[in-house]
């Protein structure tokens, strides 16, 4: 382990040379390197370069930034979630629509991540919900509490609402969508009244 950590560490410092060669000093200096040492790994030979893999001698010293690295993890777990979500949305039949408005996605990427996913889309408009289905999902946007379906929370309302309903998640959507629309419209007549 330790051989391959000082081959790794040196094999950082040819990198750092070739970045010299491009006459970008910063990362050098940026790794605490003085300005007599910038020199020297200028001036090395190949040879020289070729000993340096070789050592089993490492010329720097790796540590772990610990608070970046939580913050990194966190990030990936986020981001896992994010991608998770994202292909449960498509897999109930989330529109480009409502792809672009909950995860900023385009039209390609959306249409490469179904491809990905084998997930096959029917032309045309959504099937809008049977009488059943659209009262189940009233019901449950309504237990929800949630006034406006704009939020993450609330498209798991309406993911959850698909899957308890057969039906896709664009047709969710777009009734929960036109009952908020409505909603917003009768209360600001109530307040103009």
């Amino acid at each position: 382990m330790s051989q391959n950590l000082s081959q790794a560490t040196n094999a950082i410092l040819t990198h750092l040379l070739m970045e010299l060669k491009s006459g970008n000093i910063r990362r050098c200096e940026a790794l605490g390197m003085t300005i007599d040492e910038v020199r020297q790994l200028s001036q090395l030979t190949v040879d020289d370069l070729h000993y340096l893999m070789q050592s089993s001698v490492s010329v720097l010293n790796l540590s772990i930034n610990h608070d970046n690295f939580w913050i990194i993890v966190q990030q990936a777990r986020t981001e896992q979630k994010r991608m998770q979500r994202i292909d449960r949305a498509l897999a109930l039949g989330g529109s480009i629509e409502l792809m672009q408005t909950y995860f900023g996605l385009s039209a390609a990427e959306v249409s490469a991540r179904r491809r990905l996913n084998g997930i096959d889309t029917r032309q045309g408009r959504t099937q809008a919900p049977d009488e059943e289905a659209d009262a189940g999902i009233w019901v449950q946007w309504n237990a929800s509490g949630l006034g406006t379906p704009d939020s993450h929370e609330a498209l798991d309302v309406m993911m959850l609402a698909a899957e308890q309903h057969d039906v896709s998640l664009t047709a969710v959507w777009t009734r929960v969508t036109g009952w908020c629309r409505e909603a917003r419209r009768k209360g600001s007549q109530r307040e103009r009244a």
